[in-house]
């Protein structure tokens, strides 16, 4: 600011007391002119652009061309980076990197290829495999990175077997006592044994 007003100052007591005199110039002087004018103009635009990036990034904030960096962001590069996808830095920025890292998770897990469109089941079963391999379950399967991850995926596909439930029945009169038997995840029902028949004498 004090450039611009110095240089007017300038500009404006040169012309105050040197006379003006008649100017001549002929067509390549005025090309010239017009382009040393652009240079020197076109690097006042970027010396000024340049002040103002350095101004914005100097806040302190963790901002990649305006993005702020995310816990989710984070999360998900922490946790791709432990199954061997190499999301690169955890900074929280969702960059190239951490999108390619995405989009194989995506092909590993037989999600929708996209690492722009990375919704939040998929984010939750990214998670979820990684407290998992955190929390035992690498130590359980003798599994690292990608192989752990492709354990977890199975486990949770595999049908749940059901568990047999035995309800044991208080004896009637004379019979011997009775179990019902359930499976679930069918509601388990206690329902008492027929009353034996009685004679009518």
């Amino acid at each position: 600011m004090i450039f611009k007003f110095l240089t007017a100052a300038t500009f404006a007591v040169a012309l105050a007391a040197f006379p003006a005199e008649e100017a001549r110039a002929d067509a390549g002087d005025v090309v010239g002119g017009l382009i040393v004018g652009g240079l020197i103009g076109a690097a006042i635009a970027n010396d000024q652009n340049g002040r103002r990036n350095t101004a914005g990034n100097s806040r302190g904030s963790s901002s990649y061309q305006g993005i702020p960096a995310t816990q989710v962001g984070r999360d998900t590069q922490t946790a791709l980076n432990y199954f061997g996808f190499n999301a690169g830095a955890v900074d929280g920025q969702i960059g190239t990197g951490t999108r390619g890292a995405i989009e194989r998770f995506q092909m590993v897990m037989g999600y929708p290829i996209n690492g722009r469109n990375y919704p939040s089941y998929q984010y939750d079963s990214l998670m979820q495999a990684y407290y998992w391999g955190l929390n035992g379950g690498s130590a359980q399967t003798g599994l690292v990175g990608q192989p752990l991850l492709m354990a977890y995926r199975d486990a949770q596909a595999a049908p749940q077997q059901p568990q047999v439930v035995v309800v044991p029945q208080p004896a009637q009169q004379g019979q011997p006592a009775q179990q019902v038997v359930a499976q679930p995840p069918a509601v388990t029902t206690v329902v008492p044994a027929p009353a034996p028949a009685q004679d009518n004498k």
